[in-house]
């Protein structure tokens, strides 16, 4: 074989250029602080890192996601936490409203306080999140959900979509509520109107007891046919037969446990015979009686009736169509009533009643709302712990893959030094020899 000079070059370039490029990957695994740089270092592990990158990535992708749904339950649930904190002082001042040495002045002032606390309610309603969307206007987010009518009264201007994310493969939350069935849909208080057809008498119908009467309504209360929802209350005098009852008697018994002053005069003065009563259904059919005596209050399913005169009257009442409303709604309405310097006491009375009534129903809203948006915000965050963890899975599968020992990597690196260092130094000894040069 014949050794040339360009044969040495080539071989002496060949081994440097070798030796460069082992030092060069073993300084790339170093810096890159894994030991498969590329698919050719080991194709099996370099795919399975790849695996585990992308689920990562799309983890990641989730966590974002989740971010941006927790930020927006927590807007919410803070709104939901102030107007619940508002309702309870507008509760107290109109309980505070009631007492009977409040003067006139004292009326207006609670009523600009409850209304600065109502025009801040509004603004609570209509609030926004920090990209600056309507949190309670459904899916349509870049218009205020409440808005004043002509009348001057709040009405709803939303939909009632839910805005949702995606924080798994298989799983979304929403991420938004509407406010109409929070705040417009909110049951306002039941009633009834009543009539006198028949009698000189005079005649007071109310609710004396809203928990019996909105029973009462859920059982018979009839939205289709509207002439159901009528009856009719009959004073009528005794007949000879019950005439023969010991006319006291029947007294004492409608005045047991009552020693009031007024009521003892009642009995002493007593004239004539007491009656009865009844009350039909819209059928005809009779679904209440008893003894009747004037000024006496007869009670009916949470309703009461006091009529003064002499039995022979008959009074028309029909249950009122139970409507929702917005608070706001009722708020201003009570403060109507409260600033009216005519308004009587029983208006007064009646006025309260709806309010708080309303008010009771909105915050039992407002408290099952915010128990949903406490419950997605466990959700997200169970599923933030459970992303965490899984990415912390794969970036140990990952390590354990193609995961570097430094001091190895280290100590190969050396090595790699070494043997470039020595190539490098054969190279110019080898380049300073000749093979004609003579002894």
């Amino acid at each position: 074989m014949r050794v040339t000079e360009n044969l040495i070059y080539s071989q002496s370039s060949r081994s440097i250029s070798q030796a460069n490029e082992k030092m060069l990957n073993a300084q790339e695994k170093l810096l890159a602080q894994t030991d498969i740089v590329k698919p050719s270092d080991n194709p099996v592990g370099a795919s399975q890192i790849l695996m585990h990158q992308d689920n990562n990535n799309r983890l990641k992708q989730y966590d974002e996601s989740i971010k941006m749904a927790k930020n927006n339950l927590e807007y919410q649930e803070v709104a939901l936490e102030s107007l619940n904190d508002s309702l309870d002082d507008i509760r107290t001042l109109f309980i505070q409203a009631q007492n009977d040495i409040n003067s006139q002045e004292d009326l207006d002032a609670i009523g600009q306080e409850v209304a600065m606390i109502a025009n801040s309610m509004a603004e609570l309603m209509n609030s926004r999140s920090a990209d600056g969307n309507y949190i309670f206007a459904g899916t349509d987010t870049h218009k205020p959900p409440f808005v004043l009518n002509g009348e001057g009264r709040y009405q709803w201007a939303g939909n009632e979509g839910q805005k949702f994310a995606q924080i798994s493969e298989d799983v979304k939350v929403a991420v938004s509520d509407s406010g109409k069935r929070l705040f417009q849909d909110v049951w306002t208080n039941k009633g009834f109107t009543s009539e006198l057809f028949l009698g000189d008498v005079s005649l007071t119908g109310k609710v004396s007891n809203q928990e019996k009467f909105n029973q009462f309504m859920a059982d018979n209360y009839d939205p289709v046919n509207p002439a159901d929802n009528v009856y009719r209350l009959t004073t009528l005098p005794l007949t000879q037969q019950d005439t023969d009852v010991n006319v006291a008697d029947i007294v004492d018994t409608l005045l047991t446990g009552s020693n009031t002053k007024e009521d003892q005069e009642r009995r002493r003065g007593f004239e004539g015979t007491p009656g009865m009563f009844k009350i039909t259904n819209s059928s005809g059919e009779e679904v209440s009686s008893g003894s009747y005596v004037a000024g006496k209050p007869i009670e009916f399913a949470g309703m009461s009736f006091t009529l003064d005169g002499a039995p022979g009257a008959e009074v028309g009442f029909s249950l009122d169509k139970p409507k929702r409303d917005n608070v706001l709604n009722e708020i201003k309405d009570t403060l109507a009533v409260l600033g009216d310097k005519s308004s009587t006491k029983e208006e007064r009375r009646a006025a309260f009643q709806d309010v708080t009534v309303s008010i009771h129903n909105t915050q039992r809203s407002i408290s099952e709302g915010r128990s949903s948006v406490g419950s997605r915000l466990n959700t997200l965050s169970s599923r933030e712990d459970f992303s965490s963890s899984n990415q912390l899975s794969n970036t140990i599968a990952k390590d354990r893959i193609g995961g570097l020992d430094i001091a190895s990597a280290a100590s190969e690196l050396s090595m790699k030094e070494t043997a470039l260092n020595a190539s490098q130094k054969v190279f110019t000894r080898m380049s300073n020899l000749s093979l004609f040069d003579k002894m």
